[in-house]
């Protein structure tokens, strides 16, 4: 049943993602710079605070975590040569 969904999920992530690239286009068309700008500093205020670095730090402590490699896991606890 998962396999019949499976083409329509794939048919929404290239609508969803086409959407949002001409979106992502048309904001960098038609929005001017000295705008970006205006609305970006308030952010660049934020990012250099303790709290933004420590969010990040964090960010990144669960991207090594995950990423880290090691032994497989495995849900059950049988054997491996029982089937």
């Amino acid at each position: 049943m998962a396999d019949e969904d499976k083409g329509s999920n794939y048919i929404r992530l290239a609508v969803g993602a086409g959407v949002l690239a001409v979106a992502a286009v048309g904001l960098a068309v038609f929005v001017p710079r000295r705008r970006w700008v205006a609305m970006a500093q308030p952010f660049r205020g934020a990012l250099k605070s303790p709290m933004a670095l420590a969010a990040t730090a964090w960010a990144v402590g669960l991207w090594n975590e995950a990423t880290q490699s090691g032994p497989p896991a495995f849900d059950d606890m049988r054997p491996f040569d029982e089937f």
